[in-house]
């Protein structure tokens, strides 16, 4: 069933994908997915400008009244990328926390990730012990751990390895067509060790979509231009003639049970959740 598989992406809500996202179509997507029965979001504070995306979310759910499962997200750094002191990292977490609450307006976070971040970030007993804490006391549902595909990539994996250290069940990786590195130990060891699994970017951020053919197609501001790997993807996706939405979307699903995905509006959700409407993975 739709509800049971995909996960609603709202990075592209912060308009840092090349085109400019108002409030009114962004009330329109939530509320066309919350009626098809899609009730999990995904979401982090550095999605724009001063929590743009979570403020955004909060809004639209109170005044339209929605229910979602809300995912989100949290960092262990300072305003200048430096690691902080055990300490201070604790009062960070802890106002990142308190703020996601409150821009999303609710009093639960289904699933509070830690944030594609480094080893030396992510190896903090202290934070750790406060989210716990937090979890305790129904702030948080469960904890989770996005991991950066570079440490995938790379095969630096000691942060998926200690999760259950740290009360973490559930792993966030991407996974699609052209960027499969995660089925090699990432997925393998989570189905072992009985943590849930969420694939990303199943659409590659469309590159895997039949819509674009040369990064030239992108406009300046747009992160996908400039992406080394782009032009990969790209080509990847045109060497597949017989490839199409459907195939690409329901590939991650063989070895994961739920994708994130994103949309731009309510016609491509309507196209996707079409694909997916009555019919078996």
């Amino acid at each position: 069933m739709l509800k049971n598989n995909l996960v609603l992406g709202t990075e592209v809500f912060s308009g840092n994908w090349g085109k400019p996202f108002s409030k009114k179509i962004a009330e329109q997507i939530l509320t066309q997915a919350h009626n098809n029965g899609l009730i999990e979001i995904d979401t982090a504070p550095s999605y724009g400008n001063l929590s743009k995306v979570e403020k955004l979310i909060g809004t639209i759910s109170k005044k339209k009244s929605l229910k979602f499962k809300i995912l989100t997200k949290f960092e262990i750094k300072n305003k200048k990328n430096n690691i902080l002191n055990y300490k201070d990292s604790v009062n960070e977490v802890k106002k990142q926390l308190d703020n996601s609450l409150k821009n999303l307006n609710t009093d639960c976070i289904e699933i509070y990730y830690f944030h594609s971040g480094t080893d030396s970030e992510f190896f903090n007993d202290e934070v750790w012990n406060y989210l716990n804490k937090r979890k305790k006391l129904g702030d948080i549902k469960k904890l989770g751990l996005s991991i950066k595909h570079d440490l995938v990539i790379n095969d630096k994996l000691s942060q998926l390895f200690n999760a259950k250290k740290y009360g973490i069940s559930t792993i966030q990786t991407v996974l699609n067509l052209y960027s499969k590195q995660s089925l090699k130990k990432v997925i393998p060891f989570c189905i072992k060790n009985n943590l849930e699994i969420y694939g990303r970017m199943p659409l590659a951020k469309g590159l895997l979509t039949s819509k674009y053919n040369d990064v030239n197609n992108f406009l300046k501001n747009d992160p996908r231009k400039h992406s080394a790997i782009s032009s990969d993807i790209i080509k990847f996706r045109l060497s597949k003639k017989n490839l199409d939405l459907e195939k690409v979307l329901k590939w991650p699903l063989k070895a994961v049970k739920k994708v994130v995905f994103s949309v731009k509006n309510t016609n491509q959700l309507k196209e996707l959740m079409n694909i997916f409407k009555n019919k078996k993975l």
